[in-house]
């Protein structure tokens, strides 16, 4: 028998712990520590065996790792594989995070009868009561083929047939709860009772299952400052969409007062955020605007609001098909979906949306830009099919927003959600439109326009001034892509490994070039008043 070792948590497993699969031009070490998670490989080695009751291992390796998790695949000696994951510090508040994966993959495996989600083997959602010493999960290898390794060669009958298979799928998990609230799923036992709600399927409570805090994340602000413990946010559960929206805005108002600071470049760079346009006080004061008038962009009809898990990362790198029938004779079954973390329960009409394995697919090497657009509305019109015309949910194909069309009862609570990292200009423009709107805003939600005045206002400067904002902002954007791209890195300067070299130095070309040529153009801009503002400028 396998037994814990103290040296399985030092040097030897040092590639374990810390991440490997890419590097960064700037801020490499914050990073690095942001993903990096010591566990003891030996007891990890130990759950495994134990929880396919296999003798010992015959290895284990690092299969993958992302933001939030490190995934490692083990081979036991009875021939068994299975899959182990560590959360990273990244993936958000520790216990509620894992506690809530395990649940949501167990409920939707057993109480749905869903096969396609992983069987879990084991698990501990507490470092501190486990010897592997790191929250874990551990289960079933997800068997088939990645969807993304074969759409490209997918016929369009094929994909018409995938639309079908995620819908049988999906129906299922969307239409699981008549009400309760809205946060995370739970296993009752695992959340104190002042931070549970009762969940309800079919009109009936759950004794097993409960509501509690929300996992989902945001992704900006953590990506910086992880998750930290010295700050109160608005976790949930929620009783109704009005408390989850104020959610939304107390915990962007709580980060932005603990970590937001207005810039003082001397310079200011094409890729720099428009100073004007990173104040936090008017951060704040627009975020107040939007509280006022919320309430009148919450769905009367109740059936919008029905509960609803988030299905969010529908990606291809998720989705499995069966290797035996797709190799057999083309036949598209899905044979599994993964990464449940941070799935929330959520209002319906927050939460619909074409699958990403539609919307995110780019057109085939080859394949002209006017086929592919017409692929791609005839999947989306599928999709929606299913859902309307069959009468399976007709609620859910009317949230959906086709062609990019997203109204504002959506696109409000997004945009004030990242009002400090990308949403500032177009949350305004939004609370502009509602206010020169009002009248029409007032009848669609069968509100009195001419008793009920317009709870916000603007100045005639601030309605100028909002198309020129968001023009700014777009470029700043599309100057912040058009460098990384010249570069080759990713957002936040990240490139795998084999291209670190290659990246840095064509960044630190293109940094002297900007830099000399700034000095040309601006008579009596110095190296000080330049130093910082080149986004990758230095690693440490």
């Amino acid at each position: 028998m396998l037994r814990p070792r103290s040296l399985s948590t030092g040097a030897a497993y040092e590639d374990y712990f810390r991440y490997t699969s890419g590097r960064w031009l700037h801020d490499e070490q914050r990073h690095q520590r942001l993903r990096y998670q010591r566990f003891n490989v030996d007891a990890l080695k130990c759950m495994a065996m134990k929880s396919v009751k296999a003798d010992g291992v015959d290895s284990i390796y690092k299969l993958g790792e992302g933001r939030c998790n490190k995934a490692f695949r083990v081979q036991l000696t009875n021939g068994r594989q299975v899959i182990a994951r560590i959360p990273t510090p990244l993936s958000g508040p520790q216990h509620l995070v894992t506690a809530s994966e395990v649940a949501t993959m167990r409920f939707l495996r057993e109480r749905l009868g869903l096969n396609q989600v992983p069987r879990i083997l084991s698990s501990s959602s507490r470092a501190s009561e486990t010897p592997v010493g790191a929250e874990f999960i551990i289960m079933d290898v997800a068997d088939g083929i990645e969807l993304h390794t074969v759409w490209p060669r997918m016929s369009m009958r094929q994909k018409i047939h995938l639309v079908h298979q995620w819908f049988s799928f999906e129906s299922k998990i969307i239409d699981a709860f008549s009400g309760g609230g809205y946060g995370s799923l739970y296993y009752r036992k695992d959340i104190p009772v002042h931070l549970s709600r009762d969940v309800f399927l079919n009109g009936t409570k759950d004794d097993e299952f409960v509501l509690g805090p929300c996992t989902q994340q945001v992704g900006y602000w953590e990506d910086r400052y992880g998750s930290p413990t010295d700050i109160d946010l608005d976790r949930g559960p929620w009783a109704d969409v009005s408390s989850y929206l104020a959610s939304i805005t107390n915990c962007e108002r709580t980060w932005i007062a603990k970590y937001a600071k207005a810039p003082a470049p001397k310079f200011v760079a094409p890729w720099v955020p428009p100073p004007h346009l990173q104040i936090p006080e008017d951060h704040i004061a627009l975020l107040n605007a939007y509280d006022k008038i919320a309430k009148y962009f919450i769905p009367r009809d109740e059936r919008l609001n029905r509960p609803c898990f988030t299905l969010h990362d529908s990606n291809p790198g998720n989705i499995f098909l069966s290797r035996e029938a797709f190799e057999r004779d083309g036949t598209v079954e899905i044979s599994a979906v993964i990464d449940w973390q941070h799935t929330a329960i959520l209002p319906l009409y927050l939460t619909a949306h074409i699958p990403r394995f539609i919307n995110s697919a780019n057109p085939e090497p080859g394949q002209k830009e006017e086929d592919f657009e017409k692929e791609q509305a005839y999947l989306q019109k599928a999709y929606h099919a299913l859902y309307f015309e069959t009468n399976k949910d007709v609620v859910w194909a009317s949230a959906l927003a086709l062609n990019g069309n997203v109204n504002m009862t959506q696109r409000l609570p997004r945009t004030a959600q990242v009002c400090w990292a990308s949403g500032y200009p177009y949350l305004k423009r939004q609370l502009v439109r509602t206010m020169l709107e009002w009248q029409q805003i007032a009848e669609w939600q069968q509100i009195d326009g001419s008793a009920v005045e317009c709870p916000i206002s603007f100045s005639e400067q601030d309605v100028a001034q909002v198309p020129e904002d968001v023009r700014a902002w777009e470029m700043m954007e599309d100057a912040r892509w058009d460098l990384e791209k010249r570069i080759g890195v990713e957002l936040d300067g990240w490139v795998e490994p084999e291209d670190f070299e290659r990246a840095l130095q064509t960044n630190n070309r293109l940094c002297d070039e900007w830099e000399t040529s700034v000095k040309v153009d601006n008579v009596g801009v110095t190296d000080s008043d330049i130093e910082g503002v080149w986004p990758f400028a230095g690693n440490n």
